[in-house]
Formats: structure tokens, C-alpha cells, sequence
């Protein structure tokens, strides 16, 4: 009984259980279907022998429009008929070629030229449109042409293609000519009908406010139909509004606050209509004061001349403005209604509110409240701004001072450490701060006159000096494709938290980075903390070692309270991922039809892999001698350029060995039994399973 074993780099032959090796390149194909003009061709190149990857080219004259491409398929779309030979070479990845003599025979196609469109789908006025026409039968391509009564607003290419946006309707009936390669020309008759576009109100509800005695216009909108159109309220009341019949303008001036519901009808030439509902709400005019700007303060004993920031909006025109009885301005300063001016030399300090008020030519009335402040004699800060530093969670005071203004003073401040306040009555600033950094508390100060001054000042508080950090936790040398724990301790318990960044490198002895090397949480930072008053991370932090011998190594930076606390020289560990030989995690095999592969899983922290060994075992019945029952296999090539393409770095050093074996015969009469892989570190073996 014999039986044939073909793999895809090498061939070898078992004959009554002999296995012998076969590697001579050759073509497979002897010959073509023939094929036709205008119809998609495509057939598969095959070779037998050499070593793959195979790679394909040509020489001589293909049938124009087909080609040949570089993994081996001849393709494409024949565009002329006749008897083409030419000559295949194929080159395996060790660029040992071979070459054969070939031809394909292209014949035309059959059945005479004819117009097959008689209709076109309808189109619509104002819609753009697009339609081919439909020739069968001669040689394409095809060059068309149209005849009297095509619609102006369309176009044809010469490839058949209608398009464009119509601008008229109607019914078309015109004569299209269809041409062949050869020259043959057809031609027939088609017809297209052009719709006119639906009428219809293109304003969309609601529509917008009106106001009692301002002059208001809504025009509305209408397409598609036959212009012009004819605008009218079917239902409902516009009030005092009146709608134009002929632009649609919706106009006047209400005299009536409310709402407004009624019904808008568009007809067109041709006694087309569309309808829309509406409600139209039209407000009450209500008088009002609107404030601009706050005015600006003024100084007991210094001249004050500024326009009272107002405006009278709503009511009915002409205003006329006062103070409200019952209020004044501050004392020293008068009101002039008719340009609206406070002016004079103010001779009391403090915060005033005086009340303005207007009244329209309806008497309607509106007042508003106006605030003011008058300032005492200069008042001024006489502490440092640059205020003495503190140190966190320990005691702080200091005390600030002003003069001038009407003492005695008020203090407040704002952006102060947490945990310092202000003395409202002495101006101490004491506590104990509770966090570190550069702050720059805005302080201000009021005297007895209600006049203030505010300032920027300046407040560090210093952090105490840290703690020594350990970082430990990974071995050196590591394993690789393990994951190990972090630990991170302090010497001493600290004052604030802190939080932390683990950043991790690697550097791999060859070829680019492996970037399954990261933090068990992904990524290759890590963030962590170290609440107050503890020694260690408030959660776990562990790092996966990858499959690519390199170095391994791990920082740290601390910041605490926004400062930065990281020792000089930073924490840092380092581990090694020594070179080893190939580990291999499984190893399968299946059949399909004549074709038994192997599949290989596994790494090779060294990025190499230069042999690969098959052992083979004979079904019942049979036998191979002990010399030949393997195959190996030089992978040298094939795992250097899947271990150097950057693209792969996202998987370290693993890899998927798939290895086809091509069975003559009966493909259930071998078994593979045992794979051995091996880089110049040491070799690894595990068993095939089914």
C-alpha cells in the first residue's frame, strides 16, 4: 500500500512505510479554461516543492484585461478575444524558480446588440436623479447616445449613466443609440415620466412671540407645486394680524395680549393645497428697568459725576424718570432726571441703595434698586504681602494690618490654607494647615465707614521632610509570563497622603519592545496611595513580565499635597528576562481532507526559533523505518521576520506555528506525534494531541 506526504515547505514520500524527501520546485497547472469577452475570470496558480512563501510573475502577452499577481491568482475581465501564450515562473522564499509554458484562449461574446431599457423609474422636479441604461448581447463596453426629446435639465454619459436634477415635468418618450466595441449599434425607444414635487408649508411651528403694540411680521414658506402660490386662513383668528394672499406674510400690530390658534392654507397654480396649524402668542407689554453695569464707587470729599446705568424697556414711550418717594441718593450727590446723572461731592461713607423708578405715557410705573458705595479715605494694607511660612499640620500665626479708613477694621479672607482662619476682629491668621503648597489668599479688610480694600497675598506652606521609600517585590532575574506583586513602603508614617505613579520600562535585548510587559491593570503606569498616617498602598500593584528577555525596570514618583516628594535618586527596581529556549504550551493536530497540520503554541524569551523537528508514527499496519520518521524543518527565516515586525511587539515573543502536511494517499496513515522546537539557547519538546 503507498501513500504520499506533501508539506508545504518540503515534499517526502512514504512508501510501505519508508520516508523519503522530495524538494524540487515545480508548476502545477498544465493548462486553462478557455474564457470570454466582458465575463470576470480567475484561476489559482499552484506549485508543488521548494520552500514557501511562493511568489508569482509572468512573461510574454496575457489576454488584455487579465494579470497575474505575486501570491497567485490569474484574474480580471478579458476585453478582447484571441489565443494568448505565455510563460508562468514561480520563485519560493529561498529564490530557487521555475517556469512553464502556458495559453488561454479568449473567445467573444455571443448574441446580437440590443437596447433592454424601455422605461426609467420616475423622477421628481427639484430631486437629483440618477439611472443607467441597459444594453445585452455584442461586445461591451458601450458608448450610448440619446435623440430628440430627452429632458433639457438631464445629461447622458457616454457609459449609459442619466443624471441630473429635473426642472420641469412631463412625460419624455426620446430614441437612445447603444454602440459596441466591434461598432455594432442599436437603438430603441424610452420613456420617463417627471413628477412636479408635493406642495407643501415649509414653516415650521411654533412661530415666534408677539407683544401688544410692536409692529409684528411672520412670513411663511412653501415648495414643490406649481408657483406662484396663494396664501389664506382657513380656521382660527389672526386677531389683528392680517395674512398678504400673494407673499405670505403674516402682518400688523396687536392690541391684544393672548393666544392666537389658526390654520395656514398654501394653494398653488394648479389648485393644489397644503394646510398647517399654528398658535401665535402674543404677550402683554410690561414695563421694566434693565441695570447695565454696577456704578462705580465713589470717595467721602472727592467730585462724583456718573450717568445712572438704566434703561426703560416695554410701556409705551415717552419715560420720564425720578427717585422713588421715600428714597434718597447718598448724601452730598443729586439726581438730574433728564440726562440721568449723579453727581456732586459725597460727605458720608458707606454702602447706600437708592430706588430709581420710571412711568410711560400709560402711567404704568417700574422701579429698581440701585446700590452704591462710598468709600472713606484711602485705606491701605501695611503687612508684607509675602506672608511668614508654615509647615503642614503644625501650629501657624501671623497677623496683618492696615491703616487710614475709619477704624476699627473688619477682616475676612478667602483661599487660605484648609485648616487657617482669619480673626475677623484682630486680623490674626492662625490653625494649623491641614495642606501643603503655594497659596495666595485674597484678604480684605473694612473699616468702621464700610470702605474695604482686598489683596493678593502669599502663604507656602512647607511639607516636613519625607520619609524614606522602599520599592520591592520583583525578583531579579524574573520569570517570564508570571505576574509579581509590588511593594511599596515608607520608613515613618507621613503628614498628607500621598499619591504615586509606578512608571515601567522595558528594554529588550532584540528586536522592538514586548508590550505585553505592563502593570497587572494595563498600561505601563500605575497610580497608587499612601493615605496619612500609613506606611503602604491602600491597594494592590503588581507587574507582568512579558516573553522577551530584557530588563525590567520600575520608578516611582510621590507627590504630596500637588508637591512633588520623590526622593533623589527616585526608587527604582530593575530585573532581568534571561534568554532560554523555547517553551512550548501546546501542540495539535487535524486533518482535512489530504491535509494534516500542526499547530504550535508557545514563546521564546530569546526571539529566536531555528528548527523545528516532526515526528511522525505509522497507523496500524504500518511502519517507518526509525531514520526517517521525522522531518526537520529550518524556521530560522520565518520566526526572525515574525519576531523583528514591530507590528507584533503586542505579543512579546509568542507565537502560532501552523504547519500544513499534504497527504497522497490515505491521510489517516501518518500521525504526528512529537514537535521539537530549537534556538541556539536549548531546545523544548511536548507531544501532539488530536
Amino acid at each position: 500500500m503507498r501513500h504520499y506526504l506533501l508539506p508545504a515547505t518540503l515534499a517526502f514520500v512514504l512508501f510501505g512505510g519508508t520516508l523519503t524527501a522530495q524538494t524540487t520546485l515545480g508548476i502545477v497547472n498544465s493548462s486553462f479554461p478557455p474564457g470570454n469577452v466582458g465575463v470576470p475570470y480567475a484561476q489559482a496558480l499552484q506549485a508543488t516543492g521548494g520552500t514557501q512563501p511562493y511568489t508569482w510573475s509572468y512573461t510574454g502577452q496575457l489576454p488584455p484585461g487579465l494579470s497575474v499577481n505575486s501570491v497567485g491568482t490569474l484574474a480580471g475581465t478579458p476585453t478582447a478575444a484571441g489565443d494568448y501564450t505565455f510563460t508562468l515562473l514561480v520563485t519560493d522564499s529561498r529564490q530557487v524558480s521555475a517556469s512553464r509554458s502556458l495559453s488561454v484562449t479568449i473567445a467573444g461574446t455571443s448574441g446580437s446588440l440590443s437596447v433592454i431599457t424601455s422605461a426609467l423609474p420616475a423622477a421628481t422636479v427639484g430631486t437629483p436623479y440618477n439611472q443607467t441604461l441597459v444594453a445585452g448581447g455584442g461586445t461591451p463596453p458601450y458608448s450610448w447616445a440619446v435623440g430628440q426629446g430627452f429632458p433639457d435639465s438631464l445629461s447622458v454619459a457616454s457609459n449609459g449613466i442619466i443624471s441630473g436634477t429635473p426642472t420641469a415635468a412631463g412625460s419624455f418618450s426620446f430614441p437612445v443609440q447603444v454602440t459596441d466595441t466591434n461598432n455594432n449599434k442599436a437603438t430603441g425607444t424610452v420613456t420617463l415620466t417627471i413628477n412636479i414635487a408635493p406642495l407643501t408649508i415649509t414653516t415650521v411651528a411654533p412661530i415666534f412671540n408677539a407683544t401688544v403694540g410692536v409692529p409684528y411680521v411672520q412670513t411663511f414658506r412653501a415648495s414643490g407645486g406649481t408657483p406662484p402660490y396663494t396664501w389664506s386662513i382657513t380656521s382660527g383668528s389672526t386677531g389683528d394680524l392680517v395674512l398678504d394672499p400673494a407673499t405670505g406674510d403674516l402682518k400688523g400690530t396687536p392690541q391684544a395680549a393672548g393666544t392666537l390658534t389658526f390654520t395656514v392654507q398654501v394653494a398653488d397654480r394648479s389648485a393644489r393645497t397644503a394646510r398647517q396649524s399654528y398658535s401665535l402668542l402674543v404677550n402683554a407689554p410690561t414695563l421694566s428697568i434693565t441695570v447695565g453695569s454696577p456704578l462705580p464707587a465713589g470717595t467721602v470729599g472727592v467730585n462724583y459725576n456718573q450717568r445712572v446705568p438704566v434703561t426703560a424697556t416695554g410701556g409705551t414711550p415717552p419715560f420720564t424718570w425720578a427717585i422713588a418717594a421715600g428714597s434718597s441718593v447718598p448724601p452730598g450727590l443729586v439726581f438730574t432726571a433728564s440726562t440721568l446723572t449723579l453727581s456732586g461731592i459725597p460727605t458720608a461713607a458707606g454702602n447706600f441703595n437708592f430706588t430709581i423708578e420710571v412711568r410711560d405715557a400709560a402711567s404704568a410705573v417700574a422701579s429698581r434698586s440701585i446700590p452704591i458705595t462710598i468709600n472713606a479715605p484711602a485705606l491701605s494694607f501695611t503687612t508684607p504681602r509675602q506672608l511668614p511660612d508654615g509647615i503642614l499640620n503644625q501650629p501657624y500665626s501671623t497677623t496683618v494690618a492696615a491703616s487710614g479708613g475709619l477704624p476699627p477694621y473688619r477682616w475676612s479672607a478667602s483661599g487660605l490654607p484648609a485648616g487657617i482662619t482669619i480673626n475677623a476682629t484682630t486680623g490674626q491668621i492662625s490653625g494649623r494647615p491641614t495642606a501643603a503648597g503655594n497659596f495666595t489668599p485674597a484678604i480684605t479688610a473694612s473699616d468702621n465707614a464700610l470702605a474695604n480694600i482686598s489683596d493678593r497675598f502669599t502663604l507656602n506652606i512647607n511639607l516636613p521632610p519625607a520619609p524614606n521609600v522602599t520599592l520591592s517585590g520583583l525578583p531579579n532575574p524574573v520569570a517570564p509570563a508570571q505576574q509579581f506583586p509590588l511593594s511599596i513602603t515608607l520608613s515613618d508614617t507621613f503628614a498628607a497622603p500621598i499619591t504615586g505613579q509606578a512608571i515601567l520600562t522595558f528594554a529588550p535585548e532584540s528586536g522592538p519592545t514586548d508590550r505585553t510587559v505592563q502593570f497587572a491593570s494595563g498600561g505601563t503606569t500605575a497610580t497608587f496611595n499612601i493615605p496619612a498616617g500609613s506606611t503602604t498602598i491602600d491597594a494592590p500593584l503588581a507587574v507582568q513580565t512579558g516573553t522577551v528577555a530584557g530588563t525590567i525596570t520600575v520608578s516611582l514618583r510621590l507627590l504630596a499635597g500637588g508637591i512633588d516628594i520623590t526622593p533623589t535618586p527616585a526608587p527604582a527596581i530593575t530585573a532581568q528576562i534571561a534568554r532560554a529556549a523555547p517553551v512550548i504550551r501546546s501542540a495539535t493536530m487535524s486533518r482535512s481532507g489530504s491535509t494534516v497540520t500542526v499547530v504550535v503554541t508557545g514563546y521564546s524569551t530569546a526571539r529566536e526559533v531555528t528548527q523545528a523537528v516532526f515526528a511522525f508514527s505509522a497507523a496500524s499496519g504500518q511502519t517507518l523505518q526509525p531514520s526517517a520518521s521525522s522531518l526537520t524543518i529550518d524556521v530560522n527565516a520565518l520566526f526572525g521576520t515574525w519576531f523583528q515586525d514591530p507590528n507584533n511587539s503586542q505579543f512579546g515573543s509568542q507565537f502560532i506555528l501552523t504547519q500544513p502536511f499534504t497527504i497522497t494517499g490515505d491521510a489517516n496513515a501518518v500521525t504526528a506525534t512529537i514537535v521539537t522546537l530549537t534556538n541556539r539557547v536549548g531546545s523544548a519538546t511536548a507531544s501532539v494531541t488530536q
